[in-house]
């Protein structure tokens, strides 16, 4: 393992990305196809089988695509890569070059919504992975999936490369360094603080809860859900269906951080213990409650965790008029836009 770590440092110096890949299912198997050839791997503890062959690790590197099937997912990919198991968990970690991968990523993360709004998502997404570069200590930088950024490999369309060519090399910074982002796809009327959502989490002075209406376009700009009061109170053991639910949090518009049922006691449960009890978790954490005979009714407010830059508003913005620049600027205040060569992490 020692040896390639050392690799994917190297790798790291010539502005290439480091990614785990079909890292939202981790495949125990994988066939990768290239001009080379086609090979099946399968993970076996802390070695992989390759052809059947027992390995530590496997290499693909030299061809300009390779082509990686995992069940029914197929996908291409440039780059090269390293295959390893351990304890029977597949490892499949990609070598991208720069650009490449923040095309797929802006393609995945905002696959429209005109060029300002696809170049401020190209700075943000070129923020994230520098700031993400060199933790070489799980193997890889990032994964391929929300956790850290939506990339899919060779799926890049024109606007998106147009967006990271335009922004070559810009990164958003704050006293000359690497700036610390995030971004959503839609607030719902007010993005939130680090702080608001993740317990332990630092609040930089560019972080703001920011009002924000633009994003309303947005098919979730609100929403509806219902669950059965019924099947909650099966689930989260009480003793019996809740005739009233408070949420705890802050508040009004400020994310939901647990609930209190009163069946009939008071019974308080963290969020996280609560919805996880259930057959699906609300969109957001941002919603209001009422009951309804045996349905509990949650009128929801926007989608994904509501930090940083809303997408749908960064849309909106651009349609009115606005350039990259003002987008960056009205979510984190006080950043600046910089070449990543000048900045520290």
């Amino acid at each position: 393992m020692s040896q390639l770590l050392l690799m994917l440092s190297l790798f790291s110096v010539s502005r290439t990305f480091t990614i785990r890949v079909f890292a939202n299912f981790t495949p125990t198997e994988v066939t990768v196809s290239s001009g080379e050839g086609t090979h099946t791997i399968k993970a076996s503890g802390n070695s992989i089988l390759v052809d059947g062959k027992e390995e530590s690790y496997y290499q693909a590197i030299g061809e300009k695509r390779y082509y990686l099937t995992a069940g029914d997912v197929k996908r291409s990919y440039a780059g090269g890569f390293t295959f390893f198991a351990s304890g029977g968990e597949l490892f499949i970690i990609n070598y991208v070059p720069e650009q490449t991968y923040l095309a797929s990523v802006v393609t995945s993360e905002m696959p429209d919504g005109g060029i300002e709004a696809r170049k401020a998502q190209a700075i943000l997404a070129r923020t994230y992975a520098y700031k993400h570069m060199g933790n070489h200590d799980a193997g890889y930088e990032l994964l391929d999936s929300q956790l850290s950024q939506v990339y899919r490999g060779l799926a890049a369309d024109q606007g998106a490369v147009k967006a990271v060519e335009e922004t070559e090399g810009l990164v958003l910074g704050y006293k000359g360094k690497v700036a610390d982002i995030y971004y959503h796809s839609t607030c719902g009327g007010m993005t939130i603080l680090p702080s608001d959502l993740w317990r332990g989490s630092k609040n930089e002075p560019y972080h703001r809860r920011v009002v924000d209406t633009l994003c309303s376009a947005s098919p979730l700009y609100t929403w509806e859900d219902t669950f059965y009061l019924d099947t909650i109170s099966q689930l989260l053991n009480l003793p019996s269906i809740p005739d009233s639910i408070h949420l705890v949090r802050d508040t009004a518009m400020l994310p939901a951080k647990g609930f209190v049922f009163f069946a009939p006691r008071e019974i308080k449960f963290e969020y996280r213990t609560a919805v996880d009890a259930w057959d699906h978790r609300p969109k957001t954490r941002r919603f209001d409650i009422e009951i309804e005979g045996n349905l509990l009714l949650i009128h929801g407010h926007g989608y994904g965790h509501g930090v940083g830059m809303c997408q749908y508003g960064a849309m909106g913005m651009a349609k009115r008029g606005d350039n990259y620049r003002d987008i960056l600027s009205h979510y984190f205040p006080g950043t600046q836009i910089m070449a990543v060569s000048r900045l520290g992490k």
